[in-house]
């Protein structure tokens, strides 16, 4: 029996390197031919990251984490499908413009800075790899189910983790705790991060105004109490705006589904009556009560975070205009100092900030300069106008609908907070979307236009 653990043992490091050496093909062929395959790997990776809140990773010098090589095996697929692939839809200028941008403030980064710019620039990397990759595929009403679906799962997964992470910090149970004793240092009942925060909020709008659009936004709106009560409880406020902006954009762009806007205000009236009451009623959830009021006052008076951006936001600016006639166009290179210096509203005097500008658009101008956030509104200006346009067709298109809203929560929510490789998933799928139905438009115009000349030569003998 010894003998057959010690040889087991022996020969499982081998197995398992044989396995990965035919799996990790096998998964490349299976993202590089289907859509939901690479989304499928791009959702798994932000659950572990959901689950682990720090991913581990490989030292090579410099780590190399996980979401590294998930995301840099999906930006080779995409870059594998854009050389080779027949269906690619057509890519928009401005995107290849945000990409060159990103390369040259990255490059220029890694000469003058080191791997300090490698650093700085993940996040980056890690949407533009999500976001081509999605949009190298074409895309249609299954695939963007197929994103639903996923997000639907994520959205019970990330339910579950803020339970249990409630129930273990207010229990409190302190050997289950992370050794800072808390999970958030923002905020205890922060359990999970913003990002993730809004990804519960845009399958609580999809459950709410989108559920006949398939399975999964159907299920969407039976958990659609939970997701609206995790949204309020873990007080993000950018993502309380975020929802806002989806509610609107669905009850005002949409046209082709069931309902009417009246039955979607009172459906969204009962689903926020059956969230409030046991808040409203439960001793141990009336304090959660008062914390996200009090959090909605803050954020209405400017108070704590909301005007430490504001100063945060013009520390960057003016480092990047001080940056001279290079730093105006293409941004300061990543891994660049952006050490600034705001006021501290709670303690007086002033404090030295280095980190992101909690903005996508003033990050990107630091950056990317204005190349870099022009092209950017450039595709999201693309893309905004051409789903409009078929949600306001004589036909309408639900597909259009569910992207839109989505799009302009995420737009909304860049404001106070910096990219996300999912949502770049969303944005990557419109534009593949939009494209795709130009491509199809163009090519009827085309088949349509010696028709036209056929009448009327004939009109005319």
């Amino acid at each position: 029996m010894q003998a057959i653990l010690f040889a087991i043992l022996n020969v499982a490091p081998f197995a398992v390197a044989l396995a990965l050496g035919l799996l990790l093909p096998a998964l490349g062929v299976l993202c590089y031919s289907r859509l939901g395959a690479g989304m499928a790997v791009i959702v798994g990776m932000y659950a572990i990251e959901a689950l682990w809140m720090q991913v581990g990773g490989l030292e090579l010098g410099i780590t190399v984490y996980y979401t590294d090589l998930a995301l840099l095996f999906i930006g080779a697929i995409a870059m594998l499908r854009l050389l080779t692939a027949r269906d690619v839809p057509r890519w928009h200028w401005a995107w290849s413009l945000y990409v060159l941008a990103f390369a040259f403030s990255l490059g220029s980064g890694i000469v003058s800075f080191g791997s300090g710019a490698g650093v700085q620039a993940r996040l980056y990397f890690y949407s533009i790899a999500a976001g081509s990759y999605a949009m190298s595929f074409p895309v249609d009403a299954g695939r963007v189910r197929i994103l639903l679906n996923l997000m639907v799962w994520l959205a019970l997964l990330l339910l579950g983790i803020c339970v249990y992470r409630w129930i273990v910090y207010y229990t409190p149970i302190p050997d289950l705790l992370p050794p800072e004793g808390n999970y958030n240092v923002d905020g205890a009942i922060r359990v999970i991060r913003s990002y993730e925060a809004l990804a519960l909020g845009q399958v609580f709008i999809a459950g709410l105004l989108f559920a006949s659009f398939g399975r999964g936004a159907l299920a969407a709106r039976f958990i659609a109490p939970l997701t609206l009560a995790g949204v309020l409880a873990l007080q993000h406020r950018s993502v309380w705006l975020a929802v806002l902006v989806g509610v609107m954009a669905g009850l005002f762009v949409a046209r082709s589904r069931s309902g009417s806007k009246l039955g979607q205000v009172l459906l969204l009236a009962g689903i926020v009556t059956v969230t409030a009451l046991p808040m409203a009623f439960s001793s141990q959830l009336s304090g959660v009560t008062d914390q996200v009021a009090s959090s909605a006052e803050r954020g209405v008076e400017g108070d704590g975070t909301v005007g430490e951006r504001f100063d945060n936001w013009q520390g960057l600016i003016k480092l990047w205009a001080a940056g001279g006639p290079r730093s105006l166009v293409f941004g300061q290179s990543f891994g660049s100092d952006a050490t600034r210096y705001v006021q501290d509203k709670i303690h007086g005097g002033e404090h030295k900030i280095g980190y992101f500008a909690h903005n996508h658009y003033v990050q990107t101008l630091f950056n990317l300069g204005l190349a870099g956030l022009f092209a950017f509104l450039a595709v999201v200006w693309y893309v905004a106008r051409g789903l409009y346009r078929r949600c306001a067709s004589a036909t309408g298109d639900p597909v259009a609908e569910v992207l839109l809203a989505l799009l302009l929560m995420q737009l909304a929510y860049y404001v106070p907070y910096g990219t996300d490789y999912l949502q770049s998933v969303v944005l990557g799928l419109c534009i593949a979307y939009v494209a795709g139905h130009e491509r199809v438009e163009r090519a009827a115009a085309a088949a349509a236009r010696p028709a036209v000349r056929q009448g009327l030569r004939w009109n005319w003998s």
